[in-house]
């Protein structure tokens, strides 16, 4: 009985072994060293991958660097398929090509290593992911400060312009926000485009080469001069402001937009006469010339500037130039002998009588209503004929009142330290409307 069940354990023992041995082999795989790698460098994608030997390898197997395939050593039958580089197994035609399908089968347990060159490719696609940031230079917007001590809270604080106006913003050191420069009360732009003291905006064209009255007053008359271009499937030209003249008290200002064929923003196009002389500024911002009253400033280093006159009003006067994409959008058909540099104004009014007229100057009464069809893409102002002047200085329109001195009780002073309308507009020379 004992000598049986000695004999049974030895037998679960011899079957627990083998079973162990069988185990450490699994099904597919030689018996042998059942792995292999790649020793030569020079081969890269295939250097040092493991691969696993076949079961038909019985002493083992080692791996074709160039294919990248485990073969198996020695001259076995089974080997010359894994072989297919080699000449040995190109003499018999048929057989090179039918063990192609075969030999898929066991490739299939190394496709992982044939998987990773594969993988280089799948990254190319990649590349075309840095044109996505191209087209956002072009439209950078510019970053603007303010520049007014006066406010200490806002004073020299950064601010980005809106996407509105990306190249042609500033603070208002007030609310110490960034405002377009053609979207406040008293501005002049463009095709030109008025914003009244009431905050509606207007269209005026007048006519090119000719002089109109846009403010009219006891003590202040501006004219504006009109540049322009007929357009030839219109009924009117198109026309910019190229220059104006303000006369007050007993002076003349006049700002100019110097003719150009091409834009540069570089070279300075503003020139800027005080009582017929010519005022030079350095070509650096902050550069001021300045009288008694009167204070003549850079904004920029070109192009820009600032003409206030004490308790009277402040001019604020870009020169710009008429773009190609401009052009384009609006069918100006501006061409390279002129791109038809031009006045971006904004006007502020510290005293303004209530009898004040002109084509911008009325829109500051308290009477006024507007006049101009509300609703409409482009409300137009008519009145060529009310306004028209003989030159910049003139004081001959049908609306003018300038007598060369203020008379003491005759002005409304509308130096409002702080006006908000319902409406949102606020700061001084503004007129809020029901």
């Amino acid at each position: 009985m004992a000598q049986s069940m000695a004999c049974h354990v030895i037998l679960l023992v011899m079957f627990i072994l083998v079973a162990f041995g069988e185990a450490q082999t699994p099904p597919g795989i030689a018996n042998n060293p059942s792995h292999a790698t790649c020793k030569d460098p020079q081969y890269k994608q295939c250097h040092n991958l493991v691969h696993v030997c076949p079961k038909f390898c019985p002493n083992g197997c080692t791996v074709h660097c160039q294919s990248c395939k485990p073969i198996c050593i020695g001259d076995t039958a089974p080997s010359p398929p894994e072989i297919e580089p080699p000449t040995e197994s190109t003499p018999p035609t048929p057989t090179p090509y039918s063990p192609p399908t075969t030999t898929p089968s066991p490739p299939t347990q190394s496709t992982p290593p044939t998987s990773t060159p594969s993988s280089p490719p799948t990254t190319t696609p990649s590349p075309p992911t840095p044109w996505s940031p191209t087209p956002t230079p072009p439209s950078k917007p510019k970053k603007v400060k303010c520049k007014n001590s006066k406010y200490p809270k806002c004073y020299a604080s950064e601010h980005v312009c809106p996407a509105s106006c990306p190249g042609q913003c500033e603070v208002d050191c007030v609310t110490c926000k960034p405002v377009c420069n053609c979207d406040m009360p008293g501005a002049v732009c463009q095709d030109p485009r008025f914003i009244g003291g009431d905050g509606i905006t207007f269209y005026f064209h007048g006519k090119k080469d000719q002089d109109f009255c846009l403010v009219a007053d006891k003590n202040l008359h501006i004219n504006g001069h009109f540049i322009g271009k007929r357009n030839k499937n219109m009924g009117r030209d198109f026309t910019w402001v190229q220059s104006i003249g303000v006369l007050f008290d007993n002076h003349k200002v006049q700002i100019s937009a110097e003719n150009t064929s091409s834009w540069d923003e570089t070279i300075d196009r503003i020139s800027v006469t005080f009582d017929g002389e010519n005022v030079f500024l350095p070509q650096t911002e902050g550069a001021n010339w300045k009288t008694s009253l009167t204070s003549i400033t850079r904004i920029q280093d070109t192009n820009h500037i600032v003409v206030e006159v004490e308790n009277l009003f402040k001019i604020t006067a870009k020169v710009v130039p008429i773009t190609k994409e401009e052009s384009r959008i609006h069918n100006y058909d501006i061409t390279n002998d002129d791109c038809f540099a031009h006045l971006d104004l904004k006007f502020k009014f510290f005293s303004l009588s209530d009898e004040v007229d002109g084509v911008l100057g009325q829109t500051y009464r308290n009477d006024y209503v507007s006049k101009v069809k509300m609703g409409v893409l482009m409300p137009v102002m008519g009145g060529d004929s009310k306004f028209v002047s003989a030159n910049s200085f003139a004081t001959d329109c049908s609306v003018a009142k300038f007598k060369g001195t203020q008379e003491e009780g005759s002005s409304l002073s509308l130096q409002l330290p702080s006006l908000r309308c319902q409406s949102g507009l606020e700061g001084r020379g503004v007129v809020c409307k029901r």
